[in-house]
């Protein structure tokens, strides 16, 4: 019993080498089969992934850009949108200021043309108080020769006559 127990705690030179060179066999399998597929996928994998960061970051430049572009057409709209309704405003100012200058010109000629018509109108009624007046002092002076005039005829005349001017129409 003792050999054999010693059999079993004894260290065996080849045996370990067998073992060894199986471990080398078993390692070199591994690495041409396992470890390169493994660290391809791997490689590929990266490049997978840096691809998409890349494409993460132009795509986020590139929303950037399209919101600077954005924000510069936003605010060119803008202003474009103040510029008009200023110019709308002062067209408006400006139509304004033409039909009060329009009515006022319009009052003046419509003013003048009514001083006018006034003046010619004052023309013909004093035309026609000459004309009445010439028509009385023929009348008066055909009584007057009808009839020798006394002081008193005379002064009587003279009221019928301004009273007469008054009434004719």
């Amino acid at each position: 019993m003792s050999v054999q127990s010693l059999d079993i705690i004894s260290v065996n030179i080849w045996q370990i080498l067998i073992s060894l060179i199986n471990l080398l066999l078993i390692f070199l399998m591994l690495k041409k089969f396992l470890f390169k597929p493994v660290q391809k996928v791997m490689s590929t994998r990266e490049e997978q992934v840096n691809k998409i960061y890349s494409e993460a970051a132009e795509s986020r430049q590139a929303a950037d850009q399209m919101k600077q572009e954005y924000e510069q057409r936003l605010a060119n709209a803008r202003a474009e949108a103040d510029g008009l309704v200023k110019n709308a405003v002062q067209t408006a100012q400006r139509r304004s200021d033409q039909i009060i200058a329009d009515a006022s010109n319009q009052a003046s000629h419509l003013k003048q043309k009514a001083d006018q018509e006034i003046a010619q109108q004052k023309k013909q009624m004093l035309a026609d108080v000459r004309g009445e007046i010439s028509e009385l002092a023929v009348d008066i002076a055909s009584k007057v020769v009808e009839r020798e005039i006394n002081q008193k005829d005379y002064d009587g005349f003279v009221d019928d006559f301004i009273k007469n001017v008054g009434e004719r129409p």
